[in-house]
């Protein structure tokens, strides 16, 4: 019986523990992103905390009962970011034999990479994709399909950043990488996407035996040290009476 109802208390003694537990949001992050992620869920008022991995990697956690929240403010910002393919990835995955237009393709789609990872450096920018359309000659050399470029810029719309100053310079930024590319075909399209910022919430303390409690936690105080002290009286019980059954004739 005593048994039963030890099982019983540590049952609900590390329920109540994981119910207060924090789950995992991302995992193998750089530090760089982990942080990225971290000053976001931050900045709207929920608890996060940033955890080393295995091989020199991060991941960060939320309260359980704030993961819905914290996966629309990551969302919202675009977090943890895009990882790019370079030129070394790209050309780096040749195969023995390539067609020229196997070649072809590779080269453009790294040229787009590199330059959407540029562009996704600049201050306020969430998200950048560059889709090119490069110059193209017949075997005479007369131009069959003249260049031209479209850029794609999802950015946080906020007072302290505002991206869509930098059009001009995006322009020239891809016009320069681009042979006989004439700024006048570059398109740069910019999309706002707005914070998310969650009121702060004022919290309230009461202090017992000296201790600061918040108020939301005392229930669940009260309820884990009620369970102690049960299973404290618990494992009590079955001392006294194994010991009385040692003792008897």
């Amino acid at each position: 019986m005593l048994r039963s109802l030890a099982t019983t208390v540590l049952g609900l003694m590390l329920g109540l523990l994981l119910a207060g537990c924090q789950t995992q949001l991302f995992g193998n992050l750089s530090e760089s992103e982990a942080n990225a992620v971290l000053a976001a869920l931050l900045d709207a008022s929920l608890s996060a905390e940033k955890r080393l991995g295995e091989e020199n990697t991060f991941a960060v956690f939320v309260e359980a009962d704030e993961f819905a929240q914290a996966v629309r403010v990551v969302e919202d910002q675009a977090l943890p970011g895009r990882r790019y393919d370079d030129m070394g990835n790209v050309f780096g995955k040749e195969a023995m034999f390539s067609t020229p237009l196997e070649e072809k393709a590779r080269y453009l789609y790294a040229m787009q990479e590199e330059l959407a990872h540029t562009v996704g450096t600049i201050d306020g920018v969430l998200q950048a994709r560059v889709h090119l359309v490069l110059q193209e000659k017949d075997q005479l050399g007369r131009d069959v399909q003249t260049p031209s470029a479209a850029v794609f810029v999802k950015y946080l719309d906020d007072e302290r950043h505002d991206a869509t100053t930098q059009r001009r310079e995006i322009r020239r930024l891809v016009a320069a990488a681009i042979a006989n590319l004439d700024e006048e075909r570059i398109v740069v399209s910019f999309f706002p996407s707005p914070i998310r910022r969650l009121p702060p919430v004022a919290l309230s303390w009461r202090s017992i035996l000296g201790v600061r409690v918040e108020e939301d936690s005392l229930t669940r105080l009260g309820v884990f040290l009620g369970c102690l002290l049960l299973l404290v009286l618990v494992l009590l019980g079955l001392l006294v009476r194994s010991h009385s059954r040692k003792n008897r004739p």
